[in-house]
């Protein structure tokens, strides 16, 4: 199992732009953690900021893909990685992973999104 972990961080609320509020980053290595931090301070910066709105995260290796792709695309626990993943979604995966590396990648690259928060006092309506 690699090293992912499910990560909250604090980004200033989609309205007022004062508070910030806890956002969901979902399933990142530490490593994944830092770049998307990076991307997202970059968007946020620029300003004009859709709610919703998409990184890139980089898997280095085919386990490293496998795990992403099952614990935020597919809901998979960290439990289920080991024995009680489906057949049928270990096949998608592998054939995701294989046809991004088939394109001559060495990794594999996948746009994660993010949604940033109103904080309660934006989100009384």
């Amino acid at each position: 199992m690699t090293d992912f972990q499910y990560y909250f961080h604090q980004f200033p609320c989609f309205s007022c732009k004062k508070t910030t509020v806890s956002t969901d980053l979902g399933w990142l290595t530490p490593a994944m953690k830092e770049d998307v931090l990076a991307q997202v301070a970059a968007i946020l910066a620029q300003g004009n900021v859709e709610a919703d709105f998409s990184v890139n995260v980089t898997c280095k290796t085919k386990e490293e893909a496998r795990e992403y792709l099952l614990l935020n695309f597919y809901g998979y626990s960290e439990e289920e990685l080991a024995d009680q993943v489906e057949a049928d979604d270990e096949q998608e995966v592998a054939d995701e992973i294989a046809e991004l590396l088939a394109e001559g990648n060495d990794v594999a690259v996948f746009e994660h999104e993010i949604a940033l928060q109103n904080c309660t006092d934006c989100d009384v309506g």
